[in-house]
C-alpha cells in the first residue's frame, strides 16, 4: 500500500480522499458521513460517545483499557503529516 498523506484537513490515497476532518469529526470521503470523532486522547465511534481507542503516550490501546493494539511509528510508517490523535484515528478507523 502506498503512503497515504494527511494535509490537517483530507487523508488522501494520491487524487483520491479517503476522509475528511471538520473540528472534531471525522468523516467518510468527501462526504458528511460522521465515521469517529475524537474527544481528549479518546477515539470513539461515529458522532457518539463510545470509546472504540484511546491514545496513551505512543500507544494505541482498545477501548478505554490498556490492550495495545498498535503504535505511534505503525501510524507514521502508513500516513504522512501532522498531528498525532487525530492521525492515530484516521489510521484505526481508514487504514487498519
Amino acid at each position: 500500500m502506498s503512503k497515504l498523506k494527511f494535509d490537517g484537513t483530507h487523508l488522501k490515497d494520491g487524487s483520491k480522499t479517503i476522509a475528511n476532518v471538520n473540528g472534531n469529526n471525522i468523516r467518510k470521503e468527501n462526504g458528511s458521513t460522521v465515521i469517529g470523532n475524537i474527544s481528549g486522547n479518546n477515539i470513539r465511534q461515529g458522532s457518539g460517545s463510545t470509546v472504540l481507542f484511546n491514545l496513551s503516550g505512543d500507544d494505541i490501546r482498545q477501548g478505554s483499557g490498556s490492550t495495545k493494539i498498535a503504535t505511534m511509528k505503525d501510524v507514521d510508517a502508513s500516513i504522512e503529516g501532522p498531528g498525532k490523535a487525530l492521525k492515530a484515528a484516521l489510521w484505526v478507523l481508514c487504514c487498519r
